[in-house]
């Protein structure tokens, strides 16, 4: 870029940042000769939605505006015109780095929207299984209470002994299906492209290792 080409962008940086402080001494003005000296809950979520407004009509406007600007000197670069001056063609590759990391900027939006929804069905799934492991350890312990015996090998009852082996399978089989379900919620996880060793939720579910082998 030129030096002239810098100092206009520059010129038009600091234009925005002057409309934008503009924008707020007028709101501030207006709401210091408007509000009332007791301001209610109700007067000062109003004045919070109408500046929230403002922000929001400027940024809008200063969108559609740079949208404008920047059209037609894409189109020339893409397409190649014979119109297109230096710094209009120098504008291709950089469009194409944008583009190309858009698509992958989506793709791994998409990702760590499919690792999320993983862990969200983990920890739904470990919840119930928790819950379940628990009315089981609960009814052993009934069962044990009611053979008054430490062991199961002592009971004599035979009824409450096939309880309890049925309540130990059903255990282990829930322990199963855990450690395959947290097992292919790991390997999704770490084969996102998703940085979970940012995420101590991701990091926990990839690196914790069952001890309730």
């Amino acid at each position: 870029m030129t030096k002239d080409e810098k100092r206009i962008l520059e010129v038009y940086d600091r234009l925005e940042e002057l409309q934008l402080e503009i924008a707020l001494l007028k709101a501030q003005g207006v709401l210091s000769r408007d509000e009332p000296l007791d301001a209610s809950e109700e007067d000062i979520s109003g004045a919070t939605q109408d500046l929230l407004k403002a922000k929001s009509l400027y940024f809008l406007r200063g969108n559609v505006i740079e949208n404008v600007l920047i059209t037609n000197p894409i189109l020339r670069a893409v397409h190649g015109s014979s119109n297109a001056t230096i710094v209009e063609q120098d504008l291709l590759p950089l469009v194409e780095k944008r583009d190309q990391l858009s698509i992958t900027l989506t793709k791994l939006a998409t990702q760590e929207r499919s690792v999320r929804d993983q862990l969200t069905k983990v920890e739904m799934e470990n919840a119930a299984i928790a819950r379940k492991n628990t009315d089981l350890v609960a009814k052993m312990l009934a069962l044990a209470d009611e053979a008054n015996v430490q062991r199961k090998e002592d009971i004599e009852d035979l009824k409450l002994r096939s309880q309890l082996d049925e309540l130990e399978s059903e255990m282990k089989i829930s322990r199963q299906k855990w450690r395959i379900m947290k097992g292919t919620a790991s390997s999704t996880i770490a084969g996102s492209g998703v940085d979970w060793t940012r995420d101590s939720k991701l990091r926990d579910i990839v690196l914790d290792n069952d001890g309730d082998e």
